[in-house]
């Protein structure tokens, strides 16, 4: 199996392929001169990501002299997902496009285009929506999936390097909470100890406290082989008995 880092560049490149062939599809065609909507533009203002998905509703009119049939309606991201009027739409008629946006764990600022496909896809009509979504603190176990005793939590229960040269120097950020009432005074163990890992930003956590540090890999040049190092998190002075598992191929 691929490592993480390398499946994450084949989707992002997948992606990008798919919305390059839109968008050349998208430039062969002409924006609509008779199916035309209310708006082009809805701004949701300040949304509260707690509060869940929102939607607006566009109308649009034919303003032509024969049927329109809404052939497909893309926003090429998953956030966001689209509901319209299926049946032709009569000359002088009304039909909807619904756009749904998901602001789960996307705060900040957000503004997605929607292109409205019509007559056998020969014609678009482009559409935004945009606002601001204000976040809300997750419950531990959704931001931090790994419990791994004592109230620690992390991101990640496996650091993958993955591929590296001799030399080459690589980087893991991880993050980790305190579910706890109590302070909390973290450290770690490594077996083997390995001298080429450094960690950053290690620090004594306050109760209910949230943060992350960075791992990092400085290749050595006499490894001739691949590395399953064992990290152990030490709690307020006891060493937990589940690893963080560091892994990385040397080429």
């Amino acid at each position: 199996m691929p490592p993480l880092s390398n499946l994450i560049i084949m989707k992002q490149l997948v992606i990008f392929l798919l919305y390059l062939f839109c968008y050349v599809i998208t430039c062969a065609q002409e924006p609509s001169k008779v199916f035309v909507s209310n708006e082009r533009i809805h701004d949701f203002g300040k949304i509260f990501e707690e509060n869940g998905k929102v939607s607006y509703t566009f109308n649009f009119y034919n303003k032509g002299d024969k049927p329109i049939v809404i052939n497909d309606v893309s926003a090429w991201c998953g956030c966001t997902t689209s509901s319209y009027t299926k049946k032709p739409v009569l000359p002088g008629k009304k039909a909807i496009v619904t756009v749904t946006y998901n602001p789960y764990n996307r705060p900040g600022s957000f503004s997605k285009e929607v292109v409205v496909l019509t007559e056998s896809g020969k014609s678009y009509s482009r559409l935004w929506i945009k606002g601001y979504v204000v976040p809300y603190l997750h419950p531990v176990e959704e931001d931090y999936p790994y419990e791994f005793g004592d109230g620690l939590y992390l991101g990640l229960k496996i650091l993958a390097f993955g591929s590296l040269r001799k030399g080459e120097l690589k980087t893991v950020e991880l993050r980790y909470a305190n579910d706890t009432d109590q302070s909390m005074t973290l450290e770690f163990k490594m077996e083997p100890y390995d001298p080429y890992i450094k960690f950053l930003g290690l620090k004594k956590l306050k109760a209910k406290e949230r943060s992350k540090m960075s791992f990092s890999y400085s290749t050595p040049n006499n490894y001739p082989f691949d590395r399953l190092i064992k990290i152990y998190p030490i709690v307020n002075g006891r060493c937990l008995k589940t690893p963080i598992l560091v892994t990385f191929t040397k080429i």
